[in-house]
């Protein structure tokens, strides 16, 4: 059964903090605030008696800035039980879904956990909490960056969205790092097209072939061989032979004769 009680600020643990950080400043506002009107929200959590301490679920900046201000009792609902390790995460994440009140890699992590203590599916979390399926996506997405660029999206330097973009798109550190140093400058749009040339570069630089041969519906077979080969250094190839053939073809030379014509330039 759910009650309010008054708590003393030495007597709270918070054992499962879903915050990597408090916010120092935001702490003592808190406090500020509670010595001069009192306390509006109670701190939640449940009374554990056989060691006489409250163990806090929410409400851990209200405890620090308690501390801070040396307010002696806080206000606070006991849920009358300890809820189970599932329960908690469900119900942070709930809270933070309300007050808005993590970091955007806290958040991540918080839904992650809930994903592997209840075994949960992306889309149930989402429809739990009242948001997208693509926003989940995106969240659980920064958890593969480098710890430098999670960084800069928890200071608001490298948006959401566009360190969502980098997450999916590219799984190098280091080239993560480089995007997310050009992602200040350019908007979103222009970040997924950047991402998407380069990817496309990449893997044309990466596959390289000795030959290709590519059938055309008319029947026709276009063979092109060289050293090892890519798309780019074909396209050039046949844009420079197209040329030549239709200069012949306007000269009015025939095909034996061009083909005799390339063999001995090839030869020079």
């Amino acid at each position: 059964m759910t009650t309010l009680i008054k708590v003393r600020p030495e007597n709270c643990d918070y054992p499962s903090q879903p915050r990597s950080k408090r916010d120092p400043d935001y702490c003592r506002g808190l406090g500020e605030s509670m010595k001069a009107i009192g306390q509006q929200v109670p701190i939640i959590g449940h009374t554990n008696a056989k060691i006489s301490r409250f163990i806090v679920a929410d409400g851990g900046c209200r405890l620090e800035g308690a501390v801070l201000f040396n307010i002696p009792e806080l206000l606070a609902m006991d849920l009358g039980k300890a809820p189970t390790p599932a329960e908690l995460l469900r119900a942070q994440a709930a809270l933070d879904m309300f007050k808005q009140h993590l970091q955007a890699m806290d958040r991540a992590r918080l839904w992650q956990s809930n994903i592997k203590e209840r075994g949960c599916t992306n889309r149930e979390l989402a429809k739990e909490l009242g948001v997208s399926d693509s926003l989940v996506a995106d969240y659980l997405s920064l958890l593969t960056l480098p710890p430098d660029v999670q960084e800069l999206v928890n200071s608001g330097a490298l948006h959401l969205s566009k360190a969502s973009l980098i997450a999916q798109q590219e799984s190098d550190p280091d080239r993560q790092r480089e995007l997310a140093a050009l992602a200040g400058n350019i908007s979103r749009n222009e970040l997924a097209a950047t991402v998407k040339r380069t990817r496309r570069n990449a893997q044309q630089q990466e596959v390289r072939v000795n030959s290709l041969r590519c059938p055309l519906p008319s029947g026709t077979t276009v063979v092109v061989k060289g050293r090892e080969l890519s798309l780019d250094d074909a396209i050039q190839a046949l844009t420079e032979l197209l040329k030549a053939m239709k200069k012949a073809s306007d000269d009015g030379i025939d095909g034996s004769t061009f083909s005799r014509i390339c063999r001995d330039k090839a030869k020079q």
